[in-house]
């Protein structure tokens, strides 16, 4: 105990949880010692400090603990955030002011844990039934209001969840919504053609403002409060008096539609946008025209004040920002940079900085006196809909159609969590007024309240912060190496799910990732056009291949390793020298070139294009040979185990195999009623597995051709298939999230792995000295790795390690009498998926009032029996009774309570 783990809490000491984080991971030993640490916890209560300490370490560390016996361990206010306790123990464990947030504790034992003050980052989600398009906090932050496609408003209490009020009076899609300063009133515009002013209190109609004749697009309300303003695409701005709703001035002068207007913040200026390529600049007492920002050359999208009100910032589809001076309407800036249409723009709370979003998924920070791009933030994998800065400044939230929302640190660019659990697009994302939750709202219907709150720095992403393009397995077995759309690659440790090395390099997504044969190398293909070259042991880049023009989908290794395919959106397939980095020879298409392969014994390469035949070459004579006969584009090619045979598989619906030595198709597989996506050899070569847009698998006799097996079961697309080392399996992953093992020769689904949140991109099949291992990569950047077992007619799957934990994961895990479970968490667990029932809060208070007659009545017991002072009998139980009265929840409680100790005052 004399170790300062047992005696100070250190959760709020980041560098010393990093130092120690990083001694876990060097030595076995510290790490045997803090698992002690929690193993101790359940016999001394006087361990709880540092057994708390220790599991944080260990969590921090990416120690796992799935499956781990951690019954009756105390330890209050451990960081177990983005930790993985899937199936563990943790019965009758003292939990109380633990972080959970995006823990996974899937099938996890929690009953009768005490979780007092337990925190998840999150609160329950609130589930419509139709498009959620955008939600605006109150000013205090009490409130939020939620727009729903067609028309209707809900309001609810950010404390409760509790629907406060309706407002369901516009006739058509609401296009923008916003509260009064003071949080009384809320406006919307609509495409109805009015804007309504509501009392957010009690959801009344207050005023129906009519007068533009086209769409509204656009509200502002005045920080005066006297007035608010409406854009709209009859090319107006009108202003409108909030008390009375009459129409103060109509500012003409734009030549098409307005799509945005702002107050300035004296309230004195308005600014509006149009799709006529302008910015203008409007005197609120006046209604005259001051300034027109002309330079833009396609339509403005935007149109935003700084705080200090001194400038104005626009954006266009032209690619370009400007800042603008309000008081002379002076370009300062023009910021250039994005590849498309930039949209939503917004300034930080300092106004030093401003973030941008171009349509092309891309993010931009950019520094206001100098106008230069600070950060470029990528990761998201389809458009960005809306960002928003945090009250501090120090993070923006950007909510994408890839369904997530991201939080990115504006000093370093670098991603600080990723928050997950939508199923559609999101549409919107707001930060509460002090910034310590982040709301989104989605097409799937619901709002989701994040708890964005930092007890300690967040360890946020264990892996990729984008989709993972592909995995691969090294040639020893004891790595994985995984790419992403986040530009980097990163090795894993098989066994203990360590991150050996990230591979940063490239400034694109990375589509391929292979090892050489000797396992000493591995190469990579990116959307940077270019190839490079890694040693596996440092992680150090020891070569770049550039030549390419296009994108580099696909690479290959030569069976001695010392040349590599590469295959490109150029047109063409090029063959390098490893070991110089020289270029030996350029291969034509007609298309781009997605796939190539090395002959597994021979120098011969096959590709193929998005056209209809399969190139073979030769290396060492440079002649090269097309098979064609497919009538469609062909998606996948790979060569037999013996290297004597090729097979193609085509959105045609069929697969051919090819005669390497002759040219000649063997055999066209149909049967099939789409297009095939997928196709592997068995390592013995005798089967050939397929998996189609129809929903099915398929295993091939390659001697014959005849279909031995049709396999169902999956209810999405099945976009990849491998065989186990042995070939006894086949392992498909598809659309609906889910893997399936399925026996080759019964055809017999052996198991369905079930625990993915995110359509699976790539799986990859490996075998150890004794194990055989699973390994996937998924849409969220996770990698996972599972353990198979055959046992008899199933076979048993183990869940080793995981990466990248970006949500909260309770799916059956059970909450059965566990105590000091607040009504909120309570309902997000259920929502999750958690099983049992907690014990109420209510119930929780009876048994201490109960305790507390029974201290009545024996203290008046004590009274009658004897002669001593009662009040010195009493005394020390009147104190345990008004600490009680301080812990009452509810005023039921505490008026009983008091009531009880009352009784107790005047008996002494």
């Amino acid at each position: 105990m004399d170790s300062p783990l047992a005696w100070r809490n250190l959760m709020k000491d980041l560098s010393i949880l990093q130092f120690l984080e990083e001694r876990v991971q060097q030595e076995p030993l510290f790490k045997q010692q803090l698992l002690n640490f929690v193993e101790q916890s359940k016999l001394d209560k006087k361990w709880r400090i540092a057994a708390a300490n220790a599991i944080t370490i260990l969590v921090r560390a990416n120690v796992q603990f799935n499956g781990a016996d951690l019954r009756g361990i105390r330890i209050p206010k451990a960081d177990l955030s983005y930790g993985v306790f899937d199936s563990a123990q943790l019965e009758g464990a003292d939990l109380r002011q633990v972080d959970l947030r995006g823990a996974w504790l899937r099938k996890a034992n929690l009953s009768k844990a005490l979780m007092t003050g337990v925190q998840f980052g999150e609160l329950p989600f609130l589930r419509h039934d139709s498009v959620v398009e955008m939600c605006v906090y109150s000013p205090d932050g009490t409130s939020i209001a939620v727009v729903l496609h067609g028309g209707k408003i809900n309001v609810y209490s950010t404390s409760t969840w509790e629907r406060l009020c309706v407002l369901n009076d516009h006739k058509a899609r609401i296009t923008d919504i916003m509260y009064s300063p003071d949080g009384n009133w809320i406006i919307s515009g609509s495409f109805d053609t009015t804007v309504r002013l509501w009392d957010s209190r009690n959801g009344d109609c207050r005023l129906i403002l009519r007068g533009h004749r086209g769409r509204v697009m656009r509200i502002a309300y005045s920080p005066c409060e006297s007035q608010f303003a409406s854009a709209s695409t009859d090319e107006t701005v009108k202003l409108w008096n909030a008390e009375t709703g009459d129409c103060i001035h109509t500012l003409v002068g734009h030549t098409e539609a307005v799509g945005s207007v702002m107050y300035s913040p004296k309230g004195d200026q308005i600014a509006s946008s149009s799709e006529d390529s302008s910015v203008r600049l409007w005197s609120v007492e006046t209604a005259q025209c001051s300034h027109i920002l002309r330079g833009h050359t396609d339509f403005v999208t935007t149109v935003v004040y700084s705080p200090q009100g001194d400038q104005v910032a626009s954006a266009s589809a032209d690619k370009t920002l400007r800042l603008w001076s309000s008081a002379t309407g002076e370009c300062l800036q023009i910021m250039t940079g994005h590849g498309s249409e930039v949209g939503p723009i917004i300034y930080s709370p300092k106004g030093d900085q401003i973030a941008s979003v171009g349509m092309n998924r891309e993010l931009r920070l950019w520094d206001v006196d100098t106008g230069t791009c600070l950060h470029t933030l990528l990761g998201h994998t389809d458009e960005i809909k809306s960002i928003a800065y945090s009250s501090q400044g120090d993070l923006v939230a950007s909510a994408s159609d890839d369904y997530t929302v991201r939080l990115w640190d504006t000093e370093t660019g670098i991603c600080r969590q990723m928050l997950t659990g939508h199923s559609q697009k999101i549409s919107g994302v707001v930060f509460s007024p002090i910034s310590d939750q982040v709301a989104s709202c989605s097409y799937d219907g619901t709002v989701r309240l994040w708890d964005v709150r930092t007890r300690t720095a967040y360890q946020v992403l264990g892996g990729h912060n984008g989709k993972v393009r592909m995995v691969n397995c090294s040639p020893k077995g004891d790595q994985i190496a995984t790419c992403s759309e986040d530009t980097t690659v990163r090795l894993w440790d098989v066994e203990s799910g360590t991150c050996r090395h990230v591979l940063r390099g490239h400034n694109s997504t990375v589509r391929c990732v292979v090892y050489s044969p000797h396992g000493d190398q591995i190469a990579t293909g990116s959307g940077d056009m270019t190839i490079r070259l890694w040693n596996v042991k440092t992680g150090v880049c020891v070569r770049t291949l550039a030549g390419h023009s296009g994108v580099v989908f696909a690479v290959s290794y030569s069976p001695q390793g010392d040349r590599l395919a590469s295959a490109s959106e150029d047109t063409t397939l090029r063959l390098w020298d490893v070991h110089s980095g020289e270029c030996l020879f350029i291969l034509n298409h007609d298309e781009a070139v997605h796939s190539v392969a090395y002959a597994p014994n021979s120098n011969n390469i096959a590709s193929c294009s998005l056209g209809k035949a399969v190139q073979l070459w030769d290396t060492e004579t440079g002649i090269n040979y097309t098979f064609a006969g497919h009538s469609n584009m062909i998606s996948r090619i790979v060569y037999s185990p013996r290297g004597d045979q090729v097979a193609s598989a085509s959105d045609d619906e069929t697969v051919r195999l090819w005669d390497v030595a002759t040219g000649d198709c063997h055999h066209t597989l149909t049967g099939h009623e789409g297009g095939v996506i997928s196709i592997a050899y068995s390592p013995n070569g005798e089967q050939i597995a397929s998996t189609s847009e129809d929903l099915t698998v398929r295993i091939w006799h390659v001697e014959t051709g005849a279909c031995l097996q049709t396999l169902s079961g999956h209810s999405g697309v099945a976009t990849r298939v491998v065989y186990s080392p042995q070939g006894d399996l086949l392992v498909t992953s598809a659309h609906d999230k889910s893997v399936r093992l399925w026996d080759t020769e019964s055809g017999q689904c052996r198991a369905t792995i079930q625990v993915f949140r995110y359509d699976i991109t790539d799986i990859a099949w490996m075998e150890t000295t004794d194990v055989n291992y699973l390994v996937a990569g998924c849409e969220d950047g996770s990698v996972w790795i599972l353990e198979t077992v055959n046992d008899g007619n199933l076979c048993h799957v183990r869940l080793c390690w995981s990466s990248g934990s970006n949500g909260l994961i309770v799916t059956e895990a059970d909450i059965q009498d566990v105590q000091g479970l607040s009504q909120l968490n309570k309902q997000l667990l259920k929502q999750r998926g958690a099983v049992g029932e907690p014990v109420h809060r209510l119930r929780e208070n009876i048994k201490k009032v109960a305790s507390m007659a029974s201290v009545v009545s024996k203290l008046k017991d004590q009274s009658d029996t004897t002669e001593e002072d009662p009040a010195s009998t009493a005394s020390a139980s009147v104190e345990l009774l008004e600490q009680w009265l301080e812990q009452a929840r509810g005023p039921i409680c505490q008026e009983i309570v008091a009531a009880i100790v009352k009784t107790i005052h005047e008996y002494k």
